[in-house]
């Protein structure tokens, strides 16, 4: 992953939830018949990939991929962990989150680290939350690798990524991994086959699988009204991604990518030691 493309294409983000008071960037998830705002839709995403996963008091959380510490800041506030551990890979981004939380007094601890060689010990955590970072990540395959290591025998991985079972079709767009524009942020698509391989491969029991293309789709069209009848729409920062995303909620609606969530734990026989 480069840095500088990386930082180009979340440095917009950043920016605009600190000058309108957004609460954070994920494509939320929007419930049926909802009247709630787009930041609600971004927690309601955050719930829906935890669902029933028990995180209690003496739980250790990890957040790869914590951006600027919304959703780690909902889960700590929710569940109240002993530890929830935030990791992200831009060092501006981990200083965002800490400068976000500088006041509290419990709050969860961010630090830069890489997804492919997570900071952690073997068998150290209860719940590993990754979402809508994993499409960044050039070897998806070593970072399941790397929960697989990092989870107690009884944890959970939640795991949440855009997908696609054209990777054929957005290969322009990956060829476009080496350009700093906020429109290229180092994606590298995998089918939802390909996570189900990885997860045998490393170990794992699949739980849970839920396309949510389409409440997704439906949040991110919420936002897009929402900022617009805010009169933020002409507002530089905005136009270029508000496109952006209105061409990401179509490509869902459409299909052509998809929006999956994964909850998975370690294989029943490897957790006996068998």
């Amino acid at each position: 992953m480069s840095q500088r493309t990386m930082e180009a294409h979340y440095r917009p983000n950043w920016e605009l939830t600190q000058a309108y008071g957004l609460l954070g960037y994920n494509c939320g998830y929007a419930k049926p018949d909802t009247t709630e705002s787009f930041d609600d839709h971004q927690k309601s995403l955050v719930w829906q990939l935890l669902g029933d996963v028990i995180i209690n008091p003496q739980s250790t959380v990890l957040d790869v991929g914590c951006g600027i510490g919304g959703p780690a800041g909902w889960i700590f506030q929710k569940f109240h962990p002993s530890k929830l551990i935030g990791v992200e890979y831009l060092g501006s981004s981990v200083h965002a989150a800490n400068e976000r939380y500088r006041d509290k007094t419990e709050k969860p601890v961010f630090i830069q680290g890489d997804a492919h060689n997570l900071p952690m010990p073997d068998a150290s955590v209860d719940v590993i939350f990754n979402l809508e970072s994993a499409l960044h990540y050039s070897d998806k395959d070593r970072f399941i690798g790397e929960c697989r290591r990092v989870l107690k025998p009884t944890g959970t991985l939640c795991l949440g990524d855009i997908t696609t079972s054209k990777k054929w079709l957005f290969a322009p767009v990956m060829l476009m991994n080496k350009l700093p524009s906020q429109f290229n942020s180092n994606v590298h698509l995998w089918s939802v086959a390909d996570y189900k391989t990885a997860f045998r491969k490393h170990d794992f029991e699949l739980h849970r699988h839920e396309d949510v293309s389409l409440p997704v789709a439906k949040s991110i069209d919420d936002g897009i009204a929402e900022i617009k009848s805010r009169g933020w729409g002409s507002t530089k920062g905005f136009r270029g991604r508000i496109g952006f995303m209105a061409v990401l909620a179509m490509l869902l609606r459409r299909r052509l990518l998809g929006y999956d969530l994964f909850r998975a734990k370690p294989r029943a026989s490897t957790r006996a030691g068998g």
